[in-house]
């Protein structure tokens, strides 16, 4: 008679820990080391002045690149965000450009995709003055304060100097919980 009951204690058991199993699971994604999250991606201003070569190659060493600006939705999130990391910053190298490109189309070096939304800033684009793209913000001044505008985007010379911005994409983990008899550990298994 009590063989029976140790039996379905057994396969009740059984059951709720492989539920609790299934349910300590989850997928994660986070931002690489030093870079903060801004809406769908993950992005990291540099602020030393470099030319759009070497701040493709900065970026690429972090397994990252250059920032690029799929629609409006895209540009408003950085827009916002940037008066909080580089306030008083007016320009920024993106990944931009018409590098041999014989017509005035414009692709994004980190994507290879043409680039579609072009939000340009007043004036713009003059392709006599470069290829590539910068985000640029119109600066005012006052005796008491300098105001920049939003960031839209400009055409420059390649080789001129700017400080620039890295896009990563975000890092999918998957979370397990790990148990043993006196202790428990969480797992990050990249997905």
């Amino acid at each position: 008679m009590l063989w029976p009951k140790l039996v379905c204690f057994a396969l009740v058991c059984l059951a709720f820990g492989q539920l609790d199993q299934v349910a300590s699971q989850d997928t994660i994604s986070v931002c690489p080391t030093n870079f903060t999250p801004v809406g769908e991606k993950c992005l990291l201003v540099d602020t030393k002045w470099k030319n759009f070569y070497e701040s493709d190659r900065h970026c690429r060493s972090l397994n990252a690149g250059l920032l690029s600006i799929e629609n409006s939705t895209v540009l408003t999130v950085i827009n916002d965000w940037l008066p909080i990391i580089a306030p008083y910053q007016p320009e920024f190298w993106t990944a931009g450009n018409k590098l041999g490109e014989s017509r005035n189309n414009y692709f994004w070096e980190s994507t290879g995709v043409e680039a579609t939304y072009l939000p340009w800033n007043v004036g713009q684009p003059t392709p006599a003055s470069g290829d590539c793209l910068t985000l640029e913000a119109n600066v005012t001044m006052t005796p008491e304060e300098a105001f920049l505008s939003a960031h839209r985007l400009s055409v420059k010379n390649c080789t001129q100097w700017a400080p620039h911005i890295c896009q990563a994409p975000l890092q999918f983990f998957r979370t397990q919980l790990c148990l043993n008899t006196s202790a428990f550990f969480e797992a990050k298994i990249p997905v």
